[in-house]
């Protein structure tokens, strides 16, 4: 499994425009063949930078999510919004427990 963190920074007074798109991403994502759970973070010393966390069971598919026409065309309405290009970490989920 692998968690991806997307990171985006808005322009002041956009977070009532950026809200509606992120839910449809996710409702979009969550019929994505892969996903499986995601949320979504205010940072609480800056409230213009929203991260959304989201947990797919391969990197394949979220490869496959990430160029999606459904993907690409949201985020075309939520790129107008932010002060810069979001940033985007893919890491995989270690094990740490022993067996």
């Amino acid at each position: 499994m692998i968690r991806v963190v997307i990171q985006r920074k808005l322009k002041e007074g956009k977070k009532g425009d950026l809200l509606p798109l992120l839910r449809a991403l996710r409702a979009a994502a969550m019929s994505h063949s892969g996903y499986i759970h995601g949320e979504s973070l205010v940072r609480t010393e800056d409230p213009s930078v929203i991260s959304v966390l989201s947990t797919w069971q391969s990197l394949e598919e979220w490869k496959a999510w990430e160029k999606s026409e459904q993907r690409v065309k949201l985020y075309e309405k939520i790129e107008p919004l932010l002060v810069e290009k979001p940033g985007v970490s893919v890491y995989l989920i270690m094990a740490t427990e022993e067996k």
